[in-house]
């Protein structure tokens, strides 16, 4: 991994997952206090996840993360490499940060790339947690955000993404809708394949379901009512848009992979409603 220093590192890799998740770059427009590091910060998540979700070859993956692994480790001694990590250094270096945090984030990265199939809802979202915990943990203790609503978030956008993904998880032997939901739609693996009623009515039924997930942590956590977790609010609130409005589609797949995107009028508004909450 290229771990040398460019004249804007930081501009690039925001410019890089603006690219990927348009709703972070209207949340830097709300990010004031340590900005440099909570920029950092969130891509640094995002380089972990498009490792665990986003290379289909499990051995550049396995490669990439043991890298972030051993790098995040320097980070911890104050001899940090990559371009994140030094905006993040003193900040890791002079923390309580465990460096189990870190190693439980890469392991359950790892995990993540060959995941059970999940009995319900429930079992589904908790599959995400050995991941997604950690990191909300460490950028609770790293910027004083709400821990457990982060780890929430996350997993949340992160299971709207798979479900959009549904023919990629499918090709690589996932299933990214819960078993329960399968049968009370009496599709099989099989059927998931291709574009039915019965795919559709169970896709609006799982996009609904994290919708309203969504939108009941907004409205309950401190996600979107604290200065630090305005990058999780702001993106949090136009996911719940868009799958309540995929959700309405005559093709709620296709709807999805288009929403995600992009923001529409609505997303817009929500994530800006969200993101000025959390920095009244």
């Amino acid at each position: 991994m290229n771990a040398e220093v460019d004249a804007t590192p930081l501009a690039s890799f925001e410019a890089k997952w603006s690219a990927a998740y348009p709703a972070f770059a209207l949340a830097q427009r709300f990010v004031r206090d340590d900005r440099e590091a909570k920029l950092a910060f969130a891509c640094l998540v995002f380089e972990i996840e498009h490792a665990a979700f986003g290379i289909r070859e499990a051995q550049p993956a396995a490669i990439k993360l043991q890298w972030w692994a051993e790098e995040l480790m320097r980070a911890g001694r104050g001899e940090a490499r990559h371009p994140l990590t030094q905006a993040l250094g003193a900040r890791i270096a002079a923390s309580a940060v465990s460096p189990m945090l870190w190693q439980q984030a890469i392991l359950a990265a790892l995990s993540q790339r060959d995941p059970e199939p999940a009995a319900d809802t429930a079992a589904w979202l908790d599959a995400y947690a050995p991941l997604y915990e950690p990191l909300g943990a460490a950028e609770s203790t790293l910027f004083g955000s709400d821990a457990a609503a982060t780890a929430s978030a996350l997993a949340l956008m992160r299971a709207l993404r798979e479900t959009a993904a549904l023919p990629v998880a499918l090709r690589d032997g996932k299933m990214p809708l819960p078993l329960d939901r399968l049968a009370r739609h009496r599709l099989s693996r099989g059927d998931l394949s291709n574009a039915s009623p019965a795919r559709a009515d169970a896709l609006r039924e799982q996009l609904r379901d994290l919708a309203d997930r969504l939108r009941a942590l907004l409205a309950r956590s401190a996600l979107a009512a604290h200065p630090p977790g305005v990058i999780r609010a702001t993106m949090a609130a136009a996911d719940a848009v868009r799958a309540i409005r995929a959700s309405n589609a005559t093709e709620p797949l296709a709807a999805l992979d288009e929403a995600l995107g992009r923001l529409s009028i609505p997303a817009v508004w929500s994530a800006w409603r969200a993101a000025r909450r959390s920095r009244a």
